[in-house]
């Protein structure tokens, strides 16, 4: 080759690595700030490695219902919710397998409201968007998401790139500060109090299409597989809720699910307020969700509930420790507080 085309190669390739290199920086940029309602895999990678011992999954029934420091405070175990916002199940496994490149979990829980979704719901960009860049990043957008957003989830400047009027100093600030971890491990705070006075839970119809639950339960097999090759332990829950399906839906999803997965625990929890010490006039914070204080009270109740199934806190470093432990007072302190403001 002649010294002049090696000179000209050179400066192509130069220039194709900068340019990548300044698209890279301009998506981190002009992405939104995203670390609530789910999604935040940017504060989850920053947990240290193996030191989870329950890993959440689900919708938002997840990670408006599961504060990880309360149940820690509870019960010792730690815990982080990956959810997302009407996340399907299809996207849920490849959560999972993302999830288990950095933590090695005892059991994971996931809340199964998510099987009675449609095979695509309205949060797929921000579910898939703020996944760790890689291959099973592509592989969730080609298999769980809408093939008229899969052109911006692998380009996202295509969704984003109108954004610069609105940039604030926080969005540009990604680029020089690290991520950290953070007291909420995936939980978001709500305390907006449900009326529920002279009502009964109301009836909720699942999704009509049957090759959307077909999807579903394909999803669920491979969250199955991937939990028994690892030797976790997996949990299906339907979390307590005002909008309920009928026995009849909830006998067989259980059916489905255990069909599919016998070693699977199926716990349907929707109506069980009493047992778990749950009051609707107060720890509901919509038809669907807990608020704050309901996510104290089931959290706590989840701790030790995975206690009596045998899950023991691992032993971790004092430092990860100590920040387990303050990020429990943090939560007990702001739930001790409400609590005497209210009373």
């Amino acid at each position: 080759m002649k010294k002049a085309n090696r000179k000209d190669l050179a400066h192509a390739v130069i220039f194709v690595v900068l340019a990548a290199v300044l698209i890279h920086c301009a998506s981190i940029i002009m992405r939104p700030v995203h670390n609530s309602y789910g999604s935040t895999w940017d504060a989850y990678l920053c947990e240290p490695e193996d030191s989870i011992d329950v890993v959440f999954l689900g919708s938002s029934y997840a990670y408006c219902d599961w504060n990880p420091e309360i149940m820690y405070a509870a019960s010792g175990l730690t815990g982080y919710v990956m959810a997302g916002s009407e996340q399907t199940p299809s996207i849920t496994y490849w959560y999972l397998k993302q999830a288990l490149k950095t933590q090695s979990p005892q059991v994971v829980v996931m809340e199964g409201s998510s099987f009675f979704f449609e095979m695509y719901q309205n949060y797929t960009q921000i579910n898939l968007d703020y996944m760790p860049r890689g291959i099973d990043r592509a592989r969730a957008i080609l298999d769980a998401a809408e093939p008229d957003k899969r052109l911006g989830l692998f380009f996202d400047l295509y969704f984003y790139h109108d954004r610069w009027k609105e940039l604030t100093r926080e969005d540009i600030a990604k680029l020089i500060t690290p991520a950290s971890a953070d007291v909420n491990k995936g939980y978001t705070y709500v305390d907006n109090v449900y009326d529920t006075k002279g009502s009964t839970p109301y009836h909720r119809e699942p999704s009509k299409d049957t090759a959307a639950y077909e999807k579903h339960l394909e999803a669920f097999k491979k969250i199955a597989e991937l939990c028994g090759d690892k030797g976790i332990d997996l949990i299906v829950t339907i979390n307590p809720t005002f909008s309920q399906c009928s026995p009849e839906i909830y006998d067989k999803l259980e059916k489905d699910l255990t069909g599919i997965a016998p070693e699977a625990d199926f716990m349907l929890l929707a109506n069980s307020f009493d047992e778990i010490g749950l009051d609707i006039s107060r720890d509901l914070y919509d038809g669907g969700h807990l608020n704050f204080h309901g996510a104290c009270k089931f959290s706590e109740w989840t701790g030790k509930m995975l206690l009596d199934k045998g899950c023991s806190p691992r032993e971790q470093t004092k430092e990860n420790t100590a920040a387990w432990d303050d990020g429990a007072q943090y939560w007990l302190n702001l739930r001790d507080n409400a609590q005497s403001a209210a009373s």
